[in-house]
């Protein structure tokens, strides 16, 4: 294929750049193809350059260099200022604090760019930090009667900080309320998980170190909190009351056979034997459980179940969980069956 047809039409204005591209070609050879790749010259158009991006990483490097001359100095005057004071390597290192300090502040500001209230601290603060070190330079200039040299050199670090505070109000994006109010619920959101993340660990590596070295002294105390802790959580099982014997009906005396008299209004009724009725007293679930458990400690819920029944407690749907709750009321120690 003619190299022409690889080419679209040029936008007149626009300029082009000589690329490398690729094209595909297919081989068949006894019906078996074969597919490589050839290189081929291309062109594309190039983008108009980036004045602004060029300004602005041009003004970003001089702040850079500003701050490294102001560091450099500022250390410089602070530490002689304080070498008749302390060691020298004490007293330069003492000196770059001045300096670090605002820079410190502007790393701050930075990271809180398009939330200006809670940069502001941080600019204040910056600029605390610029003013004392300007003064300590000056002082430094003082005494050695360079009152001149003194004040120009205090100039340094005011025109490395007024630098950046102009590159930063160029990076700056205040937020419209409801989305800053947005970000911040969301940043709550995320620092509340990350917080109890790590509380959560914490108190997860403390249980195992604990668990590992704290002998039986730690186990005996872990047994103790959790049946307080099972005691406290099971609901409280009322004793269900004996319910009244029923009164005895006496049975209704059978007709007399056929033929015979009836009895006359004045006359007594023959009426048959009324067997004695004992009155039934049934002991409560608690007393039924606590008597069986004292006898066979490992007795399970269903041989429970059937000694309530067989003290006269009717069967009823939830009969088996109050006989279990009331179990492990009696004795916390005991599992489910």
């Amino acid at each position: 294929m003619d190299e022409a047809t690889e080419q679209q039409p040029r936008i007149p204005g626009v300029k082009y750049r000589k690329v490398t591209r690729y094209r595909t070609q297919t081989t068949v050879i006894d019906g078996v193809p074969s597919t490589r790749e050839v290189p081929y010259d291309g062109w594309e158009p190039v983008p108009p350059r980036e004045w602004d991006e060029l300004i602005l990483r041009g003004v970003t490097a001089i702040a850079v260099g500003f701050t490294a001359i102001a560091v450099v100095a500022g250390t410089a005057s602070l530490g002689g200022l304080l070498d008749p004071l302390v060691p020298s390597v004490v007293a330069y290192g003492m000196g770059s604090v001045f300096a670090v300090a605002w820079l410190y502040c502007l790393g701050i500001e930075w990271l809180n760019r398009t939330a200006p209230d809670r940069a502001r601290p941080a600019k204040i603060a910056g600029w605390v930090a610029v003013v004392i070190s300007m003064a300590a330079i000056a002082a430094y200039g003082h005494t050695l009667d360079q009152q001149w040299a003194g004040g120009f050199g205090a100039g340094i670090d005011l025109l490395a900080k007024g630098s950046w505070w102009l590159l930063l109000r160029e990076y700056a994006v205040p937020l419209d309320a409801d989305v800053a109010h947005w970000v911040v619920d969301q940043e709550q959101k995320l620092a509340g998980r990350a917080l109890l993340a790590g509380r959560v660990r914490r108190l997860n590596s403390r249980g195992a170190y604990q668990r590992a070295v704290g002998g039986a002294e730690f186990q005996a105390a872990d047994a103790i909190l959790t049946r307080a802790e099972t005691a406290r959580s099971l609901p409280e099982t009322t004793t269900e009351p004996s319910p009244e014997p029923a009164p005895a009906v006496p049975p209704v005396p059978p007709a007399p056979p056929a033929g015979e008299e009836q009895p006359t209004a004045g006359g007594e009724q023959p009426t048959a034997p009324v067997p004695p009725v004992t009155e039934i007293t049934r002991e409560s679930i608690a007393a039924v459980c606590r008597t069986v458990i004292a006898a066979n400690p490992k007795v399970t819920d269903a041989d429970l179940v059937a000694a309530v029944k067989a003290a006269g407690h009717p069967d009823r749907p939830n009969l088996a969980d109050t006989v279990r709750r009331t179990a492990l009321r009696i004795d916390p120690s005991r599992k489910a069956s």
